[in-house]
């Protein structure tokens, strides 16, 4: 195809697809490009004065096609009405007209066939699955660019395009697409699979197995584990959870005798490119051994090492891996984008499709930020498509009307449609006080009804401990996410036993983490831990164990008989459920301490207990969800309820009270999307209350300038 003619394709089709034009500016610009190619294409070399109706005339007195003359000058008249504004394109039905007609000018004229994107955006696709997807999200899956960037707004069907698009690459090139799904998370890892594997069947796509999908570390883990396996080597280490880490730096705060805060020893684990003292280095590295554990920090800079320095590793990496997908880009740290740029660098066929919402960065406190998506993005400008899902399948009109509004500092607020069929309301009420404010929140509960379909979402969950008192007096059970997690004691004493076997008695972390469980005191040397009653019974298990005169079963068994030894406080009845459960899903499927580590990794949420002043009542679908905005990312209900918007409550106090303009600012703008996530997670209904004063407190208050023009209602 001639390249001055597809450039009036791409034209036509990013005119078309542009979200931040309405249908009348949309067909503004077919009227350039159409104007543009009658110019430079149709009849190149004529004079500028001439009109299009000039270039139309010229061409129709060469070729004398009536027929397709008397369809061009219908266009173009059209058009011209629309630029003078004497008639509008109204709806999509207008706008699709426009569209294909000037396409069809374009082909008739030139004679050359439209690119596949443009012939998608038209509708003429060879592929059913295509049909399965918008306009938006099949011009993303179509685009063949070496880095992709989708900005994917809240409920545009992220998931179902990512799906479609690993759908489209495994139709097309087969075993020539070696595809990675990479997800922040390991539920959306899980839920991007299920997908995919439910899609691929139902379109009886073959396919030996489903590409690999799970978060960036764990494909680094595996990578750097198969690859040392294929060369004869060993890499058998875990991902270290919040209490192994927490192990790991008592150990070496003991070993080094206080030379280090545990502070500064922990920086050093979770970052291991921080400038330390060789003593320190050799410490990590020397427990690293001993635990079998590795942080995520450690893991990517070793994968990201290894890559650097050894050009076998990378061979072997290209040969797994050519397609890459991402998702939830703007929540990915430093170190994942320097991976992804090494890989760009080391890989030449490597193609790379980001997906992701700056709008949405809620997570920055764990390192993830828009901005170093943002810097990846302008390092390879010029080989960037960005592409936009703005079509919300999920919140009415009403609520992104508000949302629209709002205006962050570190990105653009790219304005949402809804093709939700719901008309939705918007309900924003103040209160006298908190208990009123509760009061009434429950009672427009109770008149709703089926409570299973409503969320009350907060930042915080604190604040809502006077909605609960009236939940429970009304009897109305509730589930609760979010807060602060933990692994019950008993459970936590029972890994901790299990993580000194598996260390053969080494692990002075674990051992004191188990003293604290057991309030016994801590001990600084292993020597002084073995002196302890409990100290003494583990080293004989480890000796008995670790020479082979005792199954694991067995081993589990000791265990659970030296937790209800050393913990006979607590629920004893829900401590039997658990080691029950535990068995069930754990112990008995593990060999060696080492089998169940890794095992419970994989169902540890099952053993938590919330350390909010609140517990869940019930988890049924009958049950109301109270869910921090940052665990209810993903989720969405038909109606969302957001209490407590009060200034002194959201934005966060303490940042307002901060004396630094610059976390001041940015804190506000994390509340910003805090507020825009927590908002579009309704399906249909919207409510939104704050108190005038906290009486616990005596605190004059109002409602949150966040919510500008809501508060207005």
């Amino acid at each position: 195809m001639s390249e001055s003619a597809q450039q009036y394709y791409d034209r036509l089709r990013e005119a078309y697809l542009d979200r931040r034009n309405d249908e009348d500016a949309k067909c503004k610009n077919f009227r350039v490009v159409l104007e543009d190619f009658f110019r430079y294409y149709v009849c190149p070399g004529e004079p500028d004065t001439m009109t299009f109706f000039d270039l139309q005339k010229l061409w129709h007195e060469t070729t004398g096609d009536w027929a397709l003359n008397r369809f061009v000058s219908s266009v173009r008249v059209d058009l011209n009405d629309i630029v003078h504004g004497h008639k509008h394109a109204k709806g999509k039905n207008a706008l699709d007209y426009y569209f294909k007609a000037c396409v069809t000018i374009v082909f008739r004229l030139s004679g050359e066939d439209p690119d596949d994107r443009t012939k998608a955006a038209y509708g003429l696709f060879d592929d059913a699955y295509l049909k399965e997807v918008n306009e938006q999200q099949r011009d993303a899956i179509l685009d063949e660019k070496r880095i992709i960037y989708v900005n994917a707004g809240p409920g545009s069907g992220k998931t179902r395009m990512l799906v479609y698009k690993v759908i489209d690459l495994m139709a097309k090139e087969r075993s020539d697409a070696k595809i990675v799904a990479l997800s922040y998370t390991r539920t959306s890892a899980k839920s991007l699979s299920d997908r995919l594997q439910e899609a691929a069947d139902r379109l009886n796509l073959v396919r030996p197995t489903i590409p690999y999908s799970g978060t960036i570390h764990s494909y680094c883990l595996n990578c750097m584990k198969e690859y040392r396996s294929r060369n004869g080597g060993r890499f058998d280490y875990s991902i270290a959870d919040d209490s192994e880490i927490d192990e790991i730096v008592e150990d070496i705060f003991y070993g080094l005798d206080g030379a280090y805060e545990r502070e500064v020893i922990k920086q050093v684990v979770l970052k291991p490119e921080t400038e330390c003292d060789t003593s320190l280095r050799d410490a990590i590295s020397e427990r690293k051994d001993i635990y079998n554990r590795i942080t995520v920090g450690q893991i990517l800079s070793l994968y990201y090492r290894e890559l650097e320095s050894n050009d076998d590793f990378v061979k072997w990496c290209g040969e797994r891996m050519n397609r890459l997908l991402v998702d939830e880009a703007q929540d990915l740290t430093v170190e994942n984008y320097q991976i992804f740029d090494l890989l760009l660098r080391k890989l030449p066929g490597l193609k790379i499709f980001f997906v992701g919402d700056p709008r949405q960065n809620i997570f920055s406190f764990l390192g993830g930020s828009y901005k170093h998506l943002d810097e990846f993005l302008k390092a390879y400008e010029g080989e960037v498509s960005m592409r936009y899902l703005s079509y919300s399948y999920r919140c009415p009109q009403k609520v992104l009307d508000f949302t629209n509004t709002l205006q962050f500092t570190d990105c653009d607020n790219i304005a949402l449609t809804s093709l939700s069929k719901e008309e939705g309301s918007i309900r924003v009420q103040g209160y006298e006080d908190e208990y009123e404010e509760a009061k009434y929140t429950v009672g427009y509960i109770k008149e709703r009804g089926d409570f299973g379909k409503i969320a009350i979402l907060s930042p915080r969950l604190r604040p809502l401990s006077k909605i609960v008192d009236e939940l429970n007096k009304a009897d109305i059970s509730f589930t609760v996410k979010g807060g602060s997690n933990a692994i019950k004691p008993h459970i936590q004493a029972f890994n901790c036993m299990n993580r000194y076997i598996e260390s053969k008695g080494k692990a002075i972390g674990a051992a004191n983490n188990l003293c604290e469980k057991i309030e016994k005191p801590k001990c600084r040397t292993l020597k002084e831990f073995g002196q302890t009653e409990v100290g003494e019974q583990l080293n004989t298990l480890n000796l008995t164990y670790n020479n082979g005169n005792m199954a694991y079963i067995e081993l589990a068994r000791k265990f659970v008989g030296l937790c209800r030894k050393y913990l006979p406080f607590g629920d004893k009845s829900e401590q039997d459920e658990d080691f029950k459960r535990l068995y069930s899903l754990v112990i008995k499927q593990s060999a060696t301490p080492a089998d169940f580590s890794r095992l419970f990794k994989t169902c540890r949420r099952q053993f938590e207990s919330s350390e909010v002043e609140f517990k869940s009542t019930g988890h049924t679908p009958e049950a109301v969800t109270i869910s921090t905005i940052h665990s209810a990312k993903g989720l969405e209900w038909p109606c969302i309820i957001l209490p407590c918007m009060s200034e002194n409550n959201f934005p966060n106090k303490k940042l307002q009270d901060s004396v630094d303009p610059e976390e001041r600012l940015d804190g506000l703008n994390t509340d910003r999307k805090l507020l825009f996530v927590g908002v579009t997670r309704t399906m249909k209904d919207l409510v939104v209350s704050y108190p005038a004063m906290i009486r616990d407190t005596r605190t004059q208050t109002k409602a949150s300038s966040l919510l500008g023009a809501l508060a207005l209602l």
